[in-house]
């Protein structure tokens, strides 16, 4: 019997890491596949039971502030303009529902850090310098 195809998402022999542009499609289709299992959630959900209101907002409210910081790229305050939002409610909100904004960064040091690298080492200037 043959084995199953495997669905790969990055060529191992073109890529030795996942280069920005490998990620952004990973996110993006991570994105989409929690977006229909929701969907799917939901219509089992309205088939099987009643609707709780405030778990309905919970979720409409977490996917919108996703979405806004996939957009800014995990810059809060552009995010609560997107959504017009004050963006101290934003942060309350992201800390709220536990939303990780580093997962939102093309910025590779924030992702691996948790936060950015916004001035270069002492080691790193000067190895560039000399």
């Amino acid at each position: 019997m043959p084995k199953p195809k495997q669905l790969t998402l990055i060529d191992k022999n073109k890529f030795s890491s996942p280069s920005g542009e490998a990620v952004g499609r990973l996110k993006t289709l991570a994105r989409k596949l929690l977006a229909e299992l929701d969907a799917v959630e939901y219509q089992q959900l309205s088939e099987t039971s009643q609707l709780d209101f405030y778990e309905e907002v919970k979720r409409f409210e977490i996917r919108l502030i996703s979405e806004a910081l996939h957009q800014s790229e995990g810059h809060q305050i552009r995010a609560a303009r997107l959504i017009n939002l004050n963006p101290t409610t934003l942060n309350n909100k992201i800390k709220q529902y536990d939303i990780k904004v580093n997962t939102f960064s093309k910025d590779v040091d924030v992702q691996k850090n948790g936060r950015a690298s916004a001035f270069r080492t002492v080691k790193e200037r000067s190895s560039q310098s000399g």
